[in-house]
């Protein structure tokens, strides 16, 4: 345990001091063609203001345009000549006559002078590692070509996962973890670059565990692979639906490997602990590092935020848990996820009576399975104002719960196959 201890305050040390780095090296690139390949998306960006849904008032198509702005406002924020200060204190503009995001870009990237209701807002409290991205790529292309390289690597590594479900867990594999996705909305993913590196981490952490699977189990490495993704997610998200992160890999963990009830609860418990500690810690060491190279206290400004999106106060807004749960469910449960729900639970009910099932057999599996997908209503009482301020976007965190559902039909379909095959 204390080896573990060491190699994972070495791995955030390490992670922090490379993601430093990185960091620094994009704010070096040169801003004149990331300014005039935003001016080239002008039309777009004017037309679509702060949100805009793909299909007229469904909750899980409206896009995040406003994020996506000030994340694009920061990848062209004009540096102070100081590349330490300006790689940490993450500054983007904003005026106060207005609260269009998309405006508050283009008046940058069109060079209008600052002039007095501006404000240089820093938002350093986080890594920004979505700008390792962004930045190489407004050198090359305008937002709604980047739209479409974003459309077709998730698709691709969609493809791929869904590939090696299949040769490894089969078509109700592929159900589990397509369940989650499809709740996700893989459409809104690719077109808000806010939505899609979580999505992206999801994705290339379940292909890391199908691809590895033999080599994690001999030597024992599962728990790294939930520390760096929780690092990861630190890193690059600006806080999203960060939960899913742990929870559809932790669900695949159990489909992936047969263990004891006991074996497979102490693992459920310190693999989260494993995420939760590299998702907190990175997240911190950039609060201390962007405070020693800025000078600004970004780890009161951290936990002040902190405090702010786990508070139960805010003014004119319901803020009791059941309410934060329901409106959270209500913005999930559209019509194909109904219709698919009704399936599963169809299936299971069928499966319930089908006298080769043995719940001894599967319930080392279904027990954690079903503990898992109890985790988004435990984050919703912890992170309520976060889930009910952004109730359009924090229900993704239910995809955990969903692919749960399905998870626990694959152990029913699972154990009849092997009673067949007796």
């Amino acid at each position: 345990m204390f080896k573990r201890i060491l190699a994972t305050i070495e791995y955030l040390v390490i992670a922090s001091v490379i993601g430093f780095l990185l960091m620094v090296g994009v704010y070096a690139l040169p801003k004149a063609r990331m300014v005039n390949n935003i001016n080239r998306s002008r039309p777009l960006l004017t037309t679509e203001g702060n949100y805009r849904y793909w299909a007229e008032d469904i909750t899980n198509t409206l896009s995040d345009n406003f994020s996506d702005s000030l994340m694009e406002d920061i990848a062209i924020n004009p540096n102070t000549g100081n590349l330490l200060y300006d790689a940490m204190i993450n500054c983007y503009v904003g005026w106060q006559d207005t609260s269009n995001s998309s405006e508050w870009l283009l008046r940058v990237a069109g060079g209008q002078p600052f002039y007095e209701g501006y404000e240089q807002v820093v938002y350093g409290r986080y890594w920004h590692g979505y700008l390792l991205w962004m930045k190489p790529l407004l050198l090359l292309f305008s937002v709604p070509e980047m739209r479409l390289i974003n459309m077709a690597v998730q698709l691709a590594l969609l493809c791929w996962l869904m590939i090696l479900l299949y040769q490894q867990l089969g078509i109700v594999g592929c159900l589990t973890i397509g369940t989650g996705i499809l709740i996700l909305n893989p459409i809104t993913c690719a077109m808000t670059f806010h939505f899609s590196d979580i999505y992206y981490n999801v994705l290339i952490t379940c292909i890391v565990m199908l691809r590895h699977r033999t080599t994690l189990q001999r030597r024992n490495d599962w728990w790294k692979v939930f520390l760096w993704c929780g690092i990861g997610v630190a890193y690059f998200d600006l806080m999203t639906y960060p939960l899913v992160a742990l929870g559809i890999p932790l669900i695949l963990y159990f489909l992936l490997t047969d263990n004891s009830l006991g074996s497979n609860l102490s693992r459920m418990i310190h693999y989260s602990i494993d995420w939760v500690v590299g998702y907190a810690g990175m997240w911190v060491l950039k609060w201390l590092i962007g405070s020693a190279f800025t000078g600004y206290d970004l780890v009161t400004d951290g936990l002040g935020a902190v405090g702010l999106r786990s508070s139960g106060a805010l003014e004119n807004v319901n803020m009791e848990y059941l309410n934060v749960v329901s409106s959270n469910v209500q913005a999930m449960l559209t019509k194909p996820v109904i219709a698919l729900l009704v399936l599963i639970v169809l299936c299971m009910i069928a499966g319930l009576f089908s006298r080769k099932f043995e719940w001894k057999a599967q319930w080392a599996r279904l027990f954690p399975i079903l503990l898992i997908g109890c985790y988004p209503f435990v984050w919703y009482f912890v992170i309520r104002n976060h889930s009910i301020v952004h109730v359009w976007f924090a229900y993704r965190v239910l995809a955990i719960t969903g692919a749960a559902v399905v998870a626990i039909l694959f152990c029913f379909v699972k154990e009849t196959r092997r009673s067949h095959e007796a």
